[in-house]
């Protein structure tokens, strides 16, 4: 029979995959209901509750996780993303619904629902975000508990109407060079599992190229690039391949 945790069992969960990365940042735990924390400089708020089977009369595959009315949802800051994760305990993974769409309905019913696909859920491989949509056009995203990090370094590829929140990924403060030591030329050397230079894997320079010849968005290639070649370049995260596809694009440019 499964077992399935709640509320402090979830939130350690998530912690445990997340804590020890550098760009996190404790704030508070509200009563053991919702974290609050920071990830590179933004303030989320989250709510876990498990997947499970949604139950008659929905098809076996028809999966979903309970939005409830708390107390504690009415003290979530302006400038917190919340975000809605559901738990999948057979796969251990999480699922994120749409923060916007989710926000707007917190204490509004309660409960409310948010479905999901469990052939999906079963599908999710590690290292791979995966984005899927329902047939009423809902994005939900999922990704095994430890790409929590990654998930979190591209939240705006999957929705991107939280993209106007975002760090500009054109920061020249965020060129791999800069940070080398001083008068050291450190932009032929590659680390096991970096990639510093697109033009050094004539692979990963073709599915750029291709990329960009589609119209593709800059974060849409990092994003399609940290998917495709994790395994590969195991040593990059979503920063990463932002530096390396920033610093080709300029010198495509040129």
């Amino acid at each position: 029979m499964t077992v399935y945790p709640k509320g402090k069992e979830l939130i350690d969960k998530f912690l445990d995959s997340i804590e020890q990365n550098v760009l996190f940042e404790m704030r508070t735990n509200d009563d053991g209901v919702v974290l609050h924390f920071a990830f590179n400089g933004q303030k989320y708020a989250v709510y876990f509750k498990c997947v499970s089977y949604a139950g008659n009369p929905y098809p076996q595959n028809t999966t979903r996780a309970q939005l409830p009315q708390r107390p504690e949802f009415d003290r979530v800051e302006g400038d917190e993303r919340f975000l809605f994760l559901g738990y999948d305990v057979g796969n251990d993974l999480f699922v994120c619904w749409d923060p916007i769409k989710v926000r707007a309905r917190l204490n509004k019913k309660s409960y409310v629902s948010f479905f999901c696909r469990q052939n999906v859920q079963d599908s999710v491989e590690e290292g791979r975000i995966v984005e899927a949509q329902l047939t009423n056009g809902d994005v939900y995203v999922l990704f095994k508990r430890c790409d929590t990090a990654r998930f979190l370094e591209m939240i705006e590829v999957h929705f991107p109407q939280l993209e106007n929140d975002a760090p500009s990924v054109n920061d020249p403060s965020t060129d791999n060079d800069s940070n080398g030591p001083e008068g050291e030329n450190i932009s032929d050397a590659e680390l096991i599992g970096i990639l510093s230079d697109i033009n050094n894997d004539p692979i990963v320079k073709t599915f750029v190229d291709q990329l960009i010849a589609q119209g593709k968005r800059p974060m849409q290639i990092m994003s399609e690039c940290c998917n495709t070649f994790s395994s590969t370049y195991n040593g990059m995260l979503f920063k990463e391949w932002a530096d390396a596809i920033n610093k080709y694009i300029s010198n495509r440019s040129h």
